[in-house]
């Protein structure tokens, strides 16, 4: 349950028009979610339990990352079925008031972009980028918080 949690987190930062800028700054918002699933593990751990290890961080780290690619592109997906591209309409209105002259031909691919329609190939294409980039990113959220939350050594 801690790696759905932690993987919904990062889907629904990953997803969402305006929160997805969170991941700017070294993909903040899936190292949160690795550190965040860490956390919820390590909430679960009871004193009759053995102590979490770094290869428990490890997979939550993991599965975190591959549960958010797929939750996080099926999220993309349905903002933009209800809302429309909201990031290219962002985009552009950006360009606008740098006021930019774009030449003809980048109008012509942004509207391309924006009437294409999704097919099951560019899901799947979409999950696997994903995948690896949160994977990668929220693994090393997971070590964060295994080092933030690691059992003391008694000595």
């Amino acid at each position: 349950m801690p790696s759905l949690y932690g993987g919904l987190l990062i889907a629904t930062i990953w997803a969402v028009p305006g929160l997805n800028f969170i991941n700017c700054l070294c993909c903040g918002g899936v190292l949160l979610g690795g550190f965040f699933a860490v956390l919820l593990y390590q909430k679960e751990i009871t004193p009759d339990m053995e102590p979490f290890t770094r290869e428990d961080c490890i997979q939550l780290g993991l599965f975190a990352g591959v549960i958010s690619a797929v939750l996080g592109v099926l999220i993309q997906y349905i903002v933009r079925l209800v809302f429309g591209d909201v990031m290219i309409d962002v985009m552009m209105k950006l360009v606008e008031r740098m006021n930019v002259d774009l030449p003809q031909e980048y109008y012509q691919m942004i509207e391309t972009a924006r009437e294409s329609k999704q097919s099951v190939l560019s899901f799947v294409v979409d999950v696997i980028v994903l995948g690896m980039m949160n994977t990668l990113f929220s693994f090393l959220g997971a070590l964060i918080g295994w080092k933030a939350f690691q059992p003391k050594q008694q000595g």
